[in-house]
């Protein structure tokens, strides 16, 4: 089945198939994959507290570790399939999903102990700061390497040309 052509309106980013049903709405992969995020974050936190609320005797970082690897699955699907809308390369999109949130979360952890424990700046102010500069590296990091395409790969015609006998 030939897949529509892409338009002068059309999503902006690394896709091969026509926007998904999120995209369709807000127009901009930017805003999407705030939006994404900031859901991810909500979800994560009630996740957290569920985890350590059903089972209290755990330690934090178990919970922790328990929220996050389910968030970062989660979210994982929703970006691939609303944000970014790749498709093929599953295990390597997982692995350098991972790769860049992992990154991220230490990233996070270096800066906070800096700003905060070292410098003595004000935790939660400390924290507001450095989230604001990872979502946008997290943003680019995403786009270019864990969803990353090349030309051929991205260009839903040139796919449906190849896949046509």
């Amino acid at each position: 089945m030939k897949q529509p052509e892409p338009t002068e309106e059309a999503v902006k980013g690394i896709h091969n198939g026509p926007p998904g049903p999120l995209l369709k709405l807000i127009k901009d992969e930017r805003v999407a994959f705030v939006l994404v995020g900031g859901a991810n974050t909500a979800f994560s936190t009630g996740l957290f507290i569920a985890v350590a609320w059903i089972y209290p005797g755990l330690p934090s970082p178990v919970v922790l570790s328990i929220a996050f690897v389910i968030s970062l699955i989660s979210v994982f699907f929703v970006y691939r399939k609303l944000v970014f809308r790749v498709k093929g390369h599953f295990w390597l999109d997982l692995g350098r999903f991972t790769l860049v949130n992992l990154t991220m979360f230490f990233t996070n952890m270096a800066l906070l102990l800096v700003a905060h424990e070292v410098l003595g700046y004000p935790q939660i102010p400390s924290q507001i700061a450095i989230t604001c500069v990872t979502v946008i590296i997290n943003y680019f990091g995403h786009k270019y390497f864990s969803f990353r395409r090349s030309p051929e790969q991205a260009s839903p015609k040139k796919a449906t040309e190849e896949s046509t006998p």
